[in-house]
C-alpha cells in the first residue's frame, strides 16, 4: 500500500503498473494522490506503465524500453513533440487523439520477437521501417543528444557525452519509466 511505502520516508518510490487494474475515474484519483504525495515529500517516483496517456500527465522525464532496453530517455516534451528513436515514434503516433485529429498510426511489420531470444543487434531492427545493416549486428548504445535527451539508435550520429544513470532522473522530480 501507498501508506506502508512511505513509513519510511523514501527518497524516491517505485510504482509498477499501479493504476492499470482500476476504472478511469480511480486511475485519475489515484495518479493525482501519487503526483502529490511526490511533491508533498519531496521524493522522485519511477512510475513504470503501458499507459501513455498517464505518463504524460504525471511524469517530468520518460524511458522507453523495447524488450527490456531503453531505446530513448528526455522530457516528456522530447519524447511527445519530438520523438527521437523510431519506436517512440511509433509509439507516439499510435496515441489517439481526443479531438479526432490523429493520422493513421505508423504500421510495423511483423510481430514482436521474443523477448527470452531477442534479435542481435538493435532489438527493434526487425519491425523498423529504418533499419540498415548495422542495427542487425551492432546493439547501440544510449546517445546523448544536443537537446540533452538519449537515444539508442545507430541512425543519431551525436557522440555521446555520458552513460543513462536511473538515479539521475529518478531523484528529485517525478519521472516515469514507460515499459512497452
Amino acid at each position: 500500500s501507498i501508506a506502508r511505502a512511505l513509513a519510511a520516508a523514501p527518497t524516491a518510490i517505485i510504482a509498477d503498473e499501479p493504476i492499470s487494474a482500476l476504472d478511469t475515474s480511480s486511475q485519475a484519483q489515484v495518479a493525482n494522490l501519487l503526483v502529490n504525495l511526490v511533491d508533498e515529500f519531496d521524493m522522485g517516483m519511477v512510475f513504470i506503465s503501458h499507459d501513455l496517456s498517464i505518463v504524460r500527465r504525471i511524469s517530468d522525464r520518460v524511458a522507453v524500453m523495447y524488450l527490456g532496453k531503453i531505446v530513448e530517455v528526455g522530457t516528456v516534451d522530447q519524447i511527445w513533440n519530438n520523438p527521437s528513436h523510431p519506436y517512440t515514434r511509433a509509439l507516439i503516433s499510435a496515441i489517439p487523439h481526443a479531438d479526432g485529429t490523429a493520422f493513421m498510426p505508423q504500421d510495423l511489420p511483423g510481430d514482436v520477437p521474443n523477448p527470452m531470444s531477442p534479435p542481435s543487434g538493435c532489438r527493434f531492427h526487425p519491425r523498423c521501417p529504418l533499419a540498415k545493416d548495422e542495427c542487425r549486428t551492432n546493439e547501440p548504445a544510449l546517445r546523448r543528444l544536443g537537446d540533452g535527451r538519449d537515444v539508442a539508435c545507430v541512425l543519431q550520429t551525436h557522440r555521446c557525452q555520458g552513460r543513462f544513470c536511473l538515479e539521475q532522473c529518478t531523484l528529485g522530480s517525478r519521472t516515469s519509466i514507460a515499459l512497452y
